[in-house]
């Protein structure tokens, strides 16, 4: 009987822990999906809000002991240096800027390797393909590109300033205005997979919207 009763005890206990894993999972999607709804207004530039989110690093090293890399913009500050693009974004129509977080740059690094990584971060014309492929021009908010989606698919593709393509997928999971996955390249050679992982920041001169990964142009792979 003692045992019986054992094996029920733990039979609920694992029962109990196995609902609250699903329920932090289910959180968790939640709070990672983006609503197209959610934006930011603030005066000030584009350039100007990266460097306000962003931290003193070296170039190698820019996504390291950032106080919040999930929020901040240290290595597309520093990225953006080295291209040149600083002063051209500074000077410029306006511009929506796919910015990956220190996070993405991080993610990145672990996939090129350290060296590949420092490689790419140190080549004025290889970054500046990458952060050319993440710049569309307009202004836009999330909920204007949803707007501007298929509705059957989801999908939308916008030219970059690199001359390429950037392809959005609005997702239905885990609801309607759900996670965004963006791609860049042709249909036949897609780029990598990155979401969006924050709300839009619209500014004066263009858009900020925030990406959990870089993701690299075909010519550059």
């Amino acid at each position: 009987m003692t045992s019986t009763l054992a094996r029920t005890h733990r039979l609920l206990l694992a029962t109990a822990a196995f609902v609250a894993l699903a329920a932090t999972s289910v959180a968790s999607a939640s709070t990672n999906a983006i609503d197209p709804s959610v934006v930011s207004t603030q005066s000030g530039t584009v350039w100007s809000f990266l460097v306000a989110h962003s931290a003193k690093r070296p170039v190698a090293a820019c996504y390291r002991s950032t106080p919040h890399p999930e929020d901040s913009f240290t290595c597309t500050v520093v990225a953006l240096r080295v291209s040149g693009l600083d002063a051209t974004l500074q000077d410029s129509d306006p511009v929506t800027l796919f910015a990956p977080t220190d996070a993405g740059f991080a993610r990145l690094a672990n996939t090129l390797g350290q060296k590949a990584f420092g490689q790419l971060m140190r080549s004025p014309a290889d970054i500046k393909a990458v952060l050319q492929g993440l710049m569309v021009p307009g202004r836009f908010t999330t909920a204007d590109l949803k707007a501007r989606s298929v509705a059957a698919t989801g999908r939308l593709t916008l030219p970059t300033l690199a001359g390429g393509q950037l392809e959005l997928t609005f997702s239905k999971f885990p609801n309607a205005a759900g996670l965004v996955s963006v791609a860049v390249g042709s249909t036949l050679q897609p780029g990598w997979k990155t979401y969006l992982v924050g709300r839009t920041t619209l500014l004066n001169d263009g858009a900020v919207i925030p990406t959990d990964m870089v993701w690299i142009p075909v010519s550059l792979r």
